[in-house]
């Protein structure tokens, strides 16, 4: 196989990107070669027949596969399947007769580190008039960040982009203009066009909005120095007025000798024009454990990072009292709209590793979710990927879940019902069994790669973590698909 540095960005059900990220600028992070892998979940119990084709940075078309997807099944494409020339650079759209969910890993292999790294992010269901990247940096040679914008309109997109450093300075307005189906990427290591020349180290935000009609997806990458993450733009069109948004897990836990074992992250977008007053509870599963009340203001359309390690606002003592073995949920307050990052650092003996995901808004969230990707997979007893699916009530009353696992065939393997209080969150692990006796995912079998559907008689957030052992360790996140 020949690798491409490439990644895939799946905007809406029908519709699929690709893009080539140039490689890092001197003095920043390499991630290595990137292979991307797409799963594709049929929403329905009739067949799909799905067809993709591709588009490259001008706009011009390239065709692509068909492949047939079961009723209630799934299929992954492998970067061996994509017949495209050599170096492509591009989108790709996947046509369907009926509604499908995707999950995107992209696998970084021979860069920092162990030399593997893995993201995940999420399809969504259309696209948007305004789109914004809370997670931007720009700090040789640890850490930088790029973003990519497609277009999901049907004729060229004309869109602004602004950058926003957190102190809430505007770094400057660029446009572009994007061919139907086509995508740019803008990468913060390499200044020019729209991209500025912004002085590191850096931290901010971006908000890129449509100007002619059309609509745009985006997808953000964070090059860390070995973990490299993947997060979905969240769409901030009409977005206004009080916001409370929920976190199931942030991690504070640190060796006994000092070591940084697990962290987490927060990055919080104000997405209007005047600043935001957003007030943060940090309360632990353990009720022995401290808790925490937090109160800060947010700059006009900039963002705001909270890390469990490095603290908030140059602080790094800020999180101390939380004590190092502490974790929990974030319940975030705001008197203005906003969105939010939630990162997850693992720092185990093969390397860093990270993933992003999206914190549920409570009045946005629904009853229904798709989640592609799922795997339960050993060899000869040994490991070698498996999943786990949080689930995260966002209701002030008793919630029943239910959460159905079906094969690549469209076969439902296993049923699991529970009942979760007001706000709790339950975790589905196929390896351990998370909330669950690890039993109780035998059905499953050793082999088992698919989707899982869950459906709950009130609003939930639900948030899909992969884990691969074998052939390298790798760590990813991303959210579950709405219906």
């Amino acid at each position: 196989m020949t690798k491409r540095r490439l990644t895939y960005v799946l905007v809406v059900v029908a519709i699929l990107a690709m893009i080539a990220l140039p490689a890092a600028a001197q003095s920043y992070p390499n991630p290595g070669v990137g292979s991307t892998y797409t799963e594709l979940a049929n929403k329905t119990d009739q067949t799909a027949t799905a067809r993709l084709t591709y588009y490259d940075t001008s706009g011009g078309e390239h065709a692509g596969q068909q492949y047939t997807i079961p009723g209630n099944g799934s299929v992954m494409i492998d970067p061996d399947s994509v017949q495209l020339p050599q170096n492509f650079q591009g989108a790709g759209v996947v046509s369907s007769n009926q509604p499908l969910a995707s999950v995107v890993k992209t696998v970084w292999t021979g860069g920092p580190g162990d030399g593997y790294q893995m993201g995940f992010y999420a399809g969504v269901s259309q696209g948007s008039s305004k789109i914004c990247f809370p997670s931007l940096f720009k700090s040789p040679p640890n850490i930088y960040a790029a973003f990519t914008v497609q277009n999901t309109g049907t004729a060229a997109a004309d869109i602004r982009i602004t950058y926003f450093s957190r102190a809430g300075h505007n770094e400057g307005q660029y446009t572009d203009t994007i061919p139907a189906g086509a995508q740019h990427t803008y990468d913060l290591s390499h200044p020019g066009g729209a991209v500025p020349n912004i002085t590191a180290p850096w931290s901010g935000s971006a908000v890129v909005e449509v100007t002619n009609g059309q609509s745009v997806a985006g997808v953000g990458v964070v090059y860390q120095q070995g973990r490299t993450s993947t997060y979905n733009a969240p769409n901030c069109a009409g977005a206004s007025g009080q916001t409370t948004l929920v976190v199931p897990s942030q991690y504070r836990v640190i060796a006994d000798d000092g070591t940084w074992l697990l962290l987490s992250a927060l990055n919080i977008q104000n997405l209007e024009g005047t600043s935001a007053h957003v007030q943060l509870d940090y309360q632990p599963r353990d009720p022995s454990k401290p808790s925490k009340h937090v109160e800060i203001d947010i700059p006009a359309y900039s963002a705001a990072g909270l890390n469990m390690r490095s603290g908030y606002n140059g602080d790094r003592t800020f999180f101390n009292d939380l004590g190092n073995r502490w974790s929990g949920s974030v319940t975030i307050a705001s008197n203005k709209a906003i969105v939010a990052n939630v990162i997850t650092q693992w720092f185990r003996p093969t390397g860093p590793e990270a993933g992003y995901y999206a914190a549920a808004n409570v009045s946005t969230g629904t009853t229904k979710y798709f989640v592609p990707g799922v795997r339960r997979v050993q060899d000869g007893g040994t490991w070698k990927e498996f999943s786990a699916i949080i689930v995260q009530n966002l209701t002030g009353a008793n919630n029943a879940i239910t959460v159905k696992f079906y094969d690549r065939n469209g076969n439902l393997k296993l049923t699991l019902n529970d009942t979760l209080a007001a706000n709790a969150a339950i975790g589905y692990n196929t390896k351990n069994g998370g909330d669950h006796d690890p039993a109780d995912f035998n059905p499953l079998g050793t082999n088992y790669e698919g989707h899982v559907v869950v459906e709950a008689a009130g609003n939930v957030g639900v948030v899909l973590n992969g884990i691969s052992k074998s052939p390298m360790a790798g760590s990813a996140t991303t959210n579950g698909v709405p219906q």
